[in-house]
């Protein structure tokens, strides 16, 4: 005989109390027991089952947005009565395909998100890494102020007095540039690295991506869930909007719900793997065949029947059914009592988890309030508990200010929250869809019932028509086909008796088809517009904006007005992301410390400590911003070749890759230095130029003082040698003159009329006619021959 269902008597008891109950209740042991689990799960259960409940409500909108959105509207079913059309006989046959304009709109959209990039940017926030990080901007400021004195000791000493790994600052605003945007600890590089890795390995930045952004685009609700499994390994995993669950909450994150989950199928075999008795679990297999009857394979004619003989069958015919559970996660403020022990002999203090049944006198109690998540999973329509517990590897924060907080693994966002409901596009633009299909159904009716041209053709005229002689001749004329071959016809305009006949043949004027199709091609333009107005923005504005004559500046002005219209939908996928990044940064810090072996290879549990990190999605740049980026480079090195000698342009390439505004910052900064380079070689020209001026001005002042003293010397010789010379002429030299004289002669005189041979002879001979005088001592002696007194 099977064993009876642990939960068969428990209250299925579905108020909303049982929730005021568990908040309320202070024993930790009671929360856990199966009752309350079992409790808490006929209430979740009860909420959101019946097709009143607000999830069926909310999923048949979403369902009605996702037909929208894929074109899958039956038409018919939707315009059939508008159109008159519902009996057995209709006389106008219609093409009832559904109009794929909101997959047009929508597949623009989410093309133009997934053209957008992002990374996870990871910031440490521990005291440990902010004391890091003042630490070494300490450093690098010293550094800065001491580089000289630096270089000049490492010199004399030989001993490197600046580490091969730290980081000089060329100036002041080098090192704010490099505080604000390159200091970084290894943990967070590591950290950040970890945590693009891990989303782009389970495709969140491509197909997974994708998926969010048409759950945001088309029912406003997104939601990502994340946990580390029993090898230490962080698995994060999308959730369909229609599968999510969550409590009231009056934010766009949910951020006050009480508890958050989601429907799930799952295989009756990994049911039982899980949960099966023959496993570990609680559940036998006729209480395992009990839930398969839920799964919809049971709803076919062929129904089988429980037979004992399947509880020790290899394969049994219900393995591969599907059943809906539910996942859910409960939040709970829970007070953890502790004992402080002093001892009486050391007077040393011990605090104790728990409360003594007895008290000592050197015992004093104590509780700490923290929150805790409670795990629970429940088949949806059995409502048999198969999971209740503690959430291991509960996702905490090891910030001090919320290490007593707890966090969901289940992040969700739903931008413009009103009311637990919001509006997104296909429901935005729902009303205006349905007028221009009814628009081209009416076209469609228009052009089925429009007439051809026609002639009213008046049989009476046409027996009056006379040919007159030429009447035997044309007896065999057919009238009409020849008006409708020729557009001619032949008649007498009187009768024999002088009646007047009136035309034969009149052409019809279809006039009343022209003005109708005009009018619907008006009600189609504007209902075009009021789809335009609807989301702010033209549908057809970055089609047209693609044509040659628009200017660039339109485009702009299309993208930005397309930006602002649809932001908030991607902001809600940037928000889920930033907040899903977080909690992995947390378990990844977990899964290290906590000695798990999944992630040994990236970091050390001793390298991690207790590290607290917080993200943010940063945008990537688009191409538009990195090709104005590179044409600015490019107009600088065509203007300024030198600029090359002060920038790295495949560093800026680099950079801009992942931050333009960044490398918008290292550029103007090597601007910067090249201007200042330039006017520092221009003060030093300049420099140059005037101490250049200076000497030439002090050359020439000595030059000129040069050749007036030159000048003087020449006049005071040349005055002294005309002076001897009209000594000579009168008379012989007195003796105390004829050292002065011969003085004179040599220096001055022999010299300047040194230029010829014969000069030279008779320089020769006035130089021995001096000695002779000078040994005679005769006075009388002339000094000159007539050839020197001649010249």
């Amino acid at each position: 005989m099977p064993t009876p269902n642990p939960i068969a008597s428990v209250d299925n008891t579905t108020s909303g109390n049982v929730l005021k109950d568990f908040q309320l209740e202070k024993d930790p042991k009671k929360k856990i027991g199966w009752a309350y689990g079992q409790k808490i799960s006929n209430y979740i259960d009860f909420t959101t089952s019946g097709v009143t409940s607000y999830y069926w409500l909310r999923n048949q909108r979403f369902g009605l947005n996702r037909r929208w959105a894929n074109g899958r509207i039956d038409v018919r079913a939707m315009f059939q009565d508008r159109l008159d059309m519902t009996g057995k006989l209709n006389y106008v046959n219609l093409s009832w395909k559904t109009a794929l304009l909101v997959n047009t709109l929508m597949s623009k959209e989410v093309s133009r998100w997934m053209g957008r990039n992002e990374k996870i940017v990871v910031s440490a926030i521990d005291p440990l890494s902010i004391k890091d990080k003042k630490e070494g901007y300490e450093q690098a400021e010293f550094i800065l102020r001491h580089k000289q004195q630096l270089q000049q000791l490492q010199q004399q000493s030989g001993v490197p007095m600046i580490s091969q790994d730290a980081f000089v600052p060329e100036d002041k605003e080098d090192l704010e540039l490099w505080a604000a945007h390159y200091q970084r600890t290894p943990e967070e590089i590591l950290t950040e690295t970890w945590t693009n890795d891990m989303f782009s390995t389970n495709g969140f930045f491509d197909s997974v991506k994708d998926k969010l952004l048409h759950d945001s685009g088309e029912t406003g609700l997104v939601g990502i869930y994340i946990e580390m499994d029993e090898n230490g390994y962080v698995i994060p995993e999308w959730i369909k909007a229609e599968n999510i669950l969550y409590s009231y909450s009056e934010y766009d994150d949910l951020r006050d719900t009480a508890w958050r989950g989601r429907v799930k199928s799952l295989k009756i075999s990994d049911l039982r793997k899980k949960y099966g008795k023959e496993f570990g679990g609680k559940l036998t297999e006729e209480e395992i065949f009990e839930i398969a009857k839920g799964a919809k394979e049971y709803q076919m004619g062929d129904k089988i029947m429980w037979i004992y003989e399947w509880t020790v069958a290899f394969l049994r015919p219900y393995d591969e059914w599907n059943v809906d559970i539910i996942e859910f996660e409960l939040r709970s403020l829970d007070h953890d009592p502790y004992t402080i022990v002093t001892t009486k002999k050391n007077k040393s203090t011990i605090v104790k988890n728990g409360t003594p049944n007895k008290p000592s006198d050197n015992e004093e109690y104590g509780t700490e309030k923290i929150e805790n998540i409670y795990r629970g999973v429940f088949t949806r329509y059995s409502r048999k508990l198969l999971e209740w517990k503690l959430k291991p590897n509960m996702i905490r924060s090891s910030d001090h200010k919320s290490q007593n907080k707890a966090e969901f693994s289940y992040s969700i966002f739903m931008y413009q929250n009103f009311d637990m409901r919001n509006i997104a596009i296909p429901e935005r633009i729902e009303e205006p869809m349905e007028m221009l299909v009814m628009i081209r159904l009416k076209m469609q009716q228009l052009i089925a019932k429009m007439r051809p041209p026609g002639a009213a053709i008046n049989e009476d005229a046409l027996q009056e028509i006379d040919y007159g002689l030429g009447e035997a001749g044309n007896d065999g004329v057919d009238h009409k086909r020849m008006y409708d071959q020729t557009g001619d016809i032949y008649y007498r305009g009187r009768d024999a008796e002088g009646n007047p006949i009136p035309v034969p043949i009149v052409e019809l004027q279809n006039s009343g088809f022209l003005p109708q199709m005009q009018g619907l091609i008006a009600q189609y333009d504007f209902q075009m517009r009021v789809v335009r107005d609807e989301l702010g923005q033209d549908p057809n504005l970055l089609s047209q904006a693609s044509r040659p004559r628009v200017a660039e500046g339109n485009v702009q002005v299309a993208m930005q007005e397309a930006d602002n219209s649809t932001s908030h939908m991607y902001d809600a996928y940037l928000y889920v992301m930033e907040e899903t990044a977080r909690k992995a940064a947390c378990l990844f810090r977990d899964s290290v410390t906590f000695g798990a072996e999944a992630y040994r290879h990236i970091v050390k549990d001793e390298d991690m400590g207790n590290r607290a990190f917080s993200t943010k999605t940063q945008m990537l740049p688009v191409d538009a911003e990195i090709q104005v980026l590179n044409d600015m480079l490019t107009e600088a090195i065509r203007s300024s070749p030198d600029i090359l000698m002060y920038i790295d342009t495949f560093k800026v390439q680099r950079m801009a890759r992942e931050d333009v505004k960044l490398a918008e910052i290292y550029f103007r900064r090597c601007m910067r230095r090249m201007l200042q380079a330039k006017q520092q070689q221009e003060q030093q020209n300049q420099q140059a130029n005037i101490q250049s001026q200076i000497q030439s001005a002090q050359s020439k002042s000595d030059g000129d003082a040069r050749i007036a003293q030159l000048k003087g010397d020449l006049e005071l010789r040349n005055s002294s040698v005309i002076g001897l010379l009209a000594i000579y002429q009168k008379g012989p030299m007195p003796p105390e003159l004829q050292t002065f004289a011969q003085a004179v002669f040599q220096n001055v005189y022999f010299p300047t009329v040194a230029d010829t041979e014969q000069q030279k002879q008779l320089i020769s001979g006035m130089a021995q006619q001096q000695q002779n005088q000078a040994q005679q001592a005769q006075p009388q002696q002339q000094l000159a021959t007539p050839q020197m007194q001649q010249q």
